[in-house]
């Protein structure tokens, strides 16, 4: 009698978890999402992955931030044409450090698709524009914190182009 129970459980949660699952539906008429632009050819042929665009991108603000975590700090970032002109950068994480980032102590490797700033010791920060939203985000970049652990805790600048508010 336990082995017939121990079946029946089994075989239920095996049901169970076989209706957890999703298999793809192809509905007609509708291409299954790639994940990118589209090219439908006009003779009706099969869709195409399309590239995006290379286009450069401008920034100007001036901010202060703070986060729900008690992080602040303030940016200063003059961007044209995807050529940084101004970047200054002060982060302070409360009981962690801070850290700051200055153009003085990088050079622009790298302008399309995203911009790249080359620092010491392999230091990066890498800048690029998300639909309204420019992302201002740190690599490998201990020795710009004080303490170095402080880089652990540091989380990119987020910029609103139509606003020039940062986050």
């Amino acid at each position: 009698m336990p082995a017939l129970l121990r079946r029946l459980a089994l075989a239920g949660l095996l049901a169970g978890l076989a209706g957890c699952s999703v298999l793809p539906v192809e509905l007609p008429g509708r291409q299954p999402d790639q994940g990118g632009i589209t090219e439908r050819p006009a003779s009706g042929g099969k869709a195409r992955l399309k590239p995006m665009p290379l286009r450069s991108f401008s920034v100007n603000t001036q901010c202060n931030f703070r986060d729900e975590t008690g992080n602040f700090g303030k940016a200063t970032v003059d961007i044209a044409s995807s050529k940084v002109n101004a970047l200054k950068v002060e982060l302070t994480m409360p009981k962690r450090g801070s850290c700051r980032y200055d153009l003085g102590s990088f050079r622009q490797t790298q302008a399309l698709p995203s911009i790249e700033l080359t620092g010491p010791r392999n230091c990066r920060i890498h800048i690029w524009e998300q639909a309204e939203q420019i992302t201002v985000a740190f690599a490998d970049c201990h020795q710009m914190c004080s303490p170095a652990s402080a880089h652990d805790y540091v989380w990119p600048l987020l910029i609103d182009k139509a606003t020039g508010q940062c986050d």
